[in-house]
């Protein structure tokens, strides 16, 4: 089996003996690395996958150092934090360019929110089994055919609960926090790590559509806003609550029923060239 592992950054802090916290550093997510021990227990060749920026490349060398067997990094400058939505839209395109048989993301992860493991494998339209606590049929009274290529996956449904379910691979599994403890690799695999090539890959080559704005700030809307003539004239509206007189004052009415806008579904430079005109036909820029 050929195995992708999502390599997130996540803010530590360490307090030495004497009780003094260092400053956060953003290492591999400990989620993460639950998800890579998983995908090394069943995965003949795992592959860990960054996105973002210098951080995302670090996580990724961690993962070598693992144990992971190869790194791919997905290049960018972040404005800030990465949108959970398009994480996951990145990690399929990612999928889709190294054809693995399973991908394996951390569930937890504060990074992009716990939400990827859903989003990639909707996006890829593959099945998915979330909260996994143990791969394999060895503890599952369920009939699985390797063969045919499917996965057991005992997954945690509450409290105390657990499951066994049969995956068909291709699959996207997130891996819950509980799986395991993150084990120390060996001194031999972290040197091989160490000295192991990372591709790099540009976002633009996976998805072209995409840029570092619209990873933060996902999908543009337009508001639909009706320019008030007297606004800047007389006196402004001195009755009922503040929220309602700036409506007024824009031409909205009371506010009290807001327009939801309209999603524009296009690239980057597309939406802002249509916010652009949406503005100036209704003379607002």
């Amino acid at each position: 089996m050929r195995a992708l592992v999502a390599a997130r950054p996540e803010p530590h802090r360490v307090v030495d003996d004497d009780g003094n916290a260092e400053p956060y550093r953003f290492q591999l997510s400990i989620d993460d690395r639950v998800a890579l021990e998983a995908a090394l227990d069943v995965a003949d060749e795992v592959t860990a996958v960054g996105i973002g920026g210098e951080t995302a490349e670090d996580c990724v060398r961690s993962a070598l150092e693992r144990g992971a067997d190869r790194g791919v990094h997905v290049a960018f400058d972040p404005v800030e934090r990465t949108a959970g939505d398009k994480y996951a839209a990145v990690l399929a395109r990612v999928v889709g360019r190294e054809s693995p048989d399973a991908v394996f993301v951390g569930q937890a992860s504060s990074f992009s929110g716990s939400e990827v493991a859903g989003l990639a494998a909707g996006a890829l339209d593959w099945p998915s089994a979330t909260r996994a606590t143990r791969l394999g049929a060895d503890d599952a009274e369920v009939p699985v055919d390797a063969a045919e290529g499917e996965l057991a996956v005992q997954r945690k449904l509450a409290v105390g609960r657990q499951e066994a379910v049969v995956v068909p691979l291709p699959a996207v599994v997130g891996v819950d926090a509980g799986y395991t403890d993150p084990k120390r690799a060996p001194l031999d695999t972290v040197v091989a790590g160490r000295r192991a090539d990372i591709e790099t890959v540009e976002l633009a080559a996976v998805a072209p559509g995409e840029s570092r704005f619209s990873m933060s700030v996902g999908a543009a809307t337009v508001d639909q806003v009706t320019p008030n003539e007297r606004w800047g004239r007389g006196r402004p509206p001195r009755s009922g609550g503040v929220e309602e007189r700036i409506y007024r004052m824009l031409g909205r009415g009371t506010g009290r029923t807001k327009s939801t806008g309209e999603r524009i579904d296009a690239p980057p430079e597309e939406a802002a060239e249509r916010v652009v005109d949406f503005l100036r036909e209704h003379d607002l820029l």
